[in-house]
């Protein structure tokens, strides 16, 4: 269990270095809130893309020999970066371009790497918590300490972090091909089958052991869309600390809330009321964010640290509560439909925050999208509990 979770959190890292120091150079390129936003709409897309690739493949075994075959992948399109960067020919398509092939890759060694951690816990909702404190997410409490420290080394941020992301992608293939594999499966991915794979990975969001809360999770992950743009805007607004170092610093505090919060969900009651309070927490955050001027950026600072751990709460508590009744045969289907969902919805966001942010309301109106979502999910939250309550109050005949 240490080894898989070590290794996974490795193979994170290494993408989420080099993810950090990538935006703000791509920020210094071209100076548009708007292609930053699309560029984060291109990762979240993309990564939805390739998880719905592997989601059927993923549930047929051999899953550490298929997450090695990614990040060697992954570490050939490194090369290439680095050997572009290097040359100086590297432009803002490039990087376009770059990053869907990349982070395609990305998408779907999260599912692969949740079936490896669900396989080691021994629970599909513990192997959700696990994953997503290992994912991109969960290792930006690492990633943007070393991001922070790495312009105050060098002024090359960018051939550093494809360096680091070699190094660490050659560490997990040799630790993946180190240990023998458990078990049997099929390893050919049969390409011809791949659209209508894909469309069963989207369709078993929907079944009916997972109502009412992929219902749930919709309606929170369109409530904190954006956080990476609003990060971008802040860091690049305020003058307390340089750019690169203030963007990595926001994705610290959004690390740590997935690994401050996993806890939290070991009752299950406990974990309810906890969902009720963070709810609560993003309605203030909301009002706060509708009264503040543009210019606080210190207020603007805090509210994002605190809407991190209502983020990475969230995803935890939904992530759990959705796996939890899943049937075994498809988990790995099953969690490429929640990245599937969570990646168009997020990354729409980044795009509709970003040209957002570029207006003089633009703040206002995502302070009022933060009150509405609190509202929402506080109400779905005691509906439910509510609607539970009763029916075991019905008396068996």
């Amino acid at each position: 269990m240490k080894a898989t979770f070590s290794t996974i959190l490795l193979s994170s890292l290494g993408s989420t270095v080099l993810w950090l120091l990538l935006v703000p150079n791509f920020q210094a390129q071209t100076h548009s809130d708007g292609l930053v936003g699309l560029l984060g709409m291109e990762r979240q897309v993309l990564g939805v893309v390739g998880a719905l690739l592997v989601g059927v493949w993923a549930d047929r075994g051999r899953i550490g020999r298929k997450f090695a075959l990614l990040q060697g992948m992954q570490l050939a399109l490194a090369v290439v970066f680095l050997l572009l960067t290097w040359l100086g020919t590297a432009g803002p398509d490039f990087v376009l371009v770059w990053t869907a092939l990349r982070f395609t890759l990305v998408g779907a060694s999260s599912v692969l790497a949740y079936r490896l951690l669900a396989d080691a816990a021994g629970s599909s909702a513990q192997g959700a918590v696990l994953q997503m404190v290992t994912s991109p997410q969960g290792a930006m409490v690492f990633a943007a300490v070393i991001c922070a420290a790495v312009p105050a080394w060098t002024a090359h941020t960018l051939l550093t972090a494809l360096v680091f992301d070699i190094v660490s992608s050659l560490l997990v293939i040799w630790l993946l091909l180190a240990r023998p594999e458990v078990g049997e499966g099929e390893f050919g991915f049969e390409w011809r089958h791949v659209l209508r794979r894909g469309a069963a990975a989207v369709r078993s969001y929907w079944l009916p052991e997972l109502w009412p809360w992929n219902l749930l999770q919709l309606a929170f992950l369109v409530s904190l869309s954006g956080m990476m743009v609003y990060a971008s805007a802040i860091a690049e607004a305020q003058t307390l600390v340089p750019t690169g170092i203030a963007f990595s610093g926001g994705w610290f505090f959004y690390g740590l809330a997935f690994w401050l919060t996993a806890p939290l969900l070991r009752d299950p009651e406990r974990a309810r009321r906890w969902a009720l309070a963070f709810a609560g927490v993003l309605l203030v955050c909301g009002v706060v964010g509708t009264v503040i001027g543009r210019s606080a950026f210190p207020v603007h600072m805090a509210l994002y640290v605190a809407l991190t751990f209502v983020n990475a709460y969230w995803i935890h508590f939904t992530n759990a509560r959705i796996l939890e009744p899943a049937p075994a045969a498809h988990l790995g289907q099953i969690r490429a439909s929640m990245i599937f969902y969570l990646g168009l919805v997020f990354g729409i966001g980044e795009q509709v925050v970003g040209l957002l942010l570029e207006l003089k309301t633009g703040l206002l109106l995502l302070g009022l999208a933060h009150v509405v979502g609190g509202i929402a999910l506080a109400g779905a939250l005691l509906t439910i509990r509510a609607r539970t309550r009763r029916r075991a109050l019905v008396p068996v005949a």
